[in-house]
């Protein structure tokens, strides 16, 4: 017999997002080790049984969560690029963002890039979300314009992916403490306007052209920029694999 709150969750047709809800609860508290359809359930406050009308399995409800995680990111990349002073700067910005994210969500970074799903490609609509921030991270990279028509702009890409995805990934694992003691989103920040401004002066060289890599002062150790600064808060787009 379904509980009250569970006919509540039913009538309003939002008993999906609960359970997300929920295990996105479960996976900050515990990580994917603690999170079950059961322990959703009991976090939702409906019965056992109530998740299988929307999940078939554990795995279905992880991608559910991925899923969520990969269109908040993608949604942080956006405004990133969104609040750049211009399209050169929203590359740093853009990646700044995606570290910053990881920081913030370690358990369901290490869920949307980690092993945990086994049979991603059964899940559809989480690798649209997964495409999307790759998708933003292209955009930004195009509009920056370093390498106009040059087939280098799809290793462009990844070069930026690689950069803030591994900064990221030594951040959540624990390591960056052992060779760098400056707060994430000073490392972040720095590291991302190294790799944009070289680009910049790479393109220069290619084309001829004035390179406008100088136009931003790099943040040295120790000087962590200000959250509420709108440069500072981005970074590379990410891909689902």
């Amino acid at each position: 017999m379904s509980t009250p709150s569970e006919q509540r969750s039913y009538h309003h047709g939002d008993l999906r997002q609960a359970l997300v809800r929920s295990a996105l609860e479960i996976l900050s508290e515990a990580g994917v080790a603690g999170l079950s359809l059961r322990a959703a359930a009991r976090r939702a406050r409906v019965s056992a049984m109530a998740p299988y009308r929307h999940f078939a399995d554990k795995e279905a409800l992880l991608a559910a969560v991925a899923e969520y995680g990969f269109r908040e990111l993608a949604a942080r990349l956006t405004a990133a690029t969104a609040t750049a002073t211009d399209p050169r700067a929203g590359l740093p910005a853009l990646g700044v963002a995606y570290v910053l994210f990881a920081c913030d969500q370690p358990s369901l970074f290490k869920l949307m890039f980690g092993p945990t799903i086994e049979k991603k490609s059964g899940h559809p609509v989480l690798d649209e979300a997964g495409s999307a921030c790759f998708n933003a991270l292209r955009q930004a990279v195009a509009a920056a314009k370093f390498f106009e028509g040059d087939p280098d702009g799809g290793d462009v890409s990844l070069a930026c992916w690689s950069l803030v995805h591994g900064l990221s990934a030594l951040i959540v694992d624990g390591r960056l403490a052992e060779y760098d003691s400056d707060p994430a989103e000073a490392v972040a920040t720095r590291l991302t306007r190294l790799l944009s401004d070289s680009l910049a002066a790479l393109a220069e060289k290619k084309s001829g052209r004035p390179s406008r890599a100088g136009v931003s002062t790099p943040f040295r150790r120790g000087e962590a920029p200000s959250r509420s600064t709108p440069l500072p808060l981005a970074s590379d787009g990410a891909s689902y694999l």
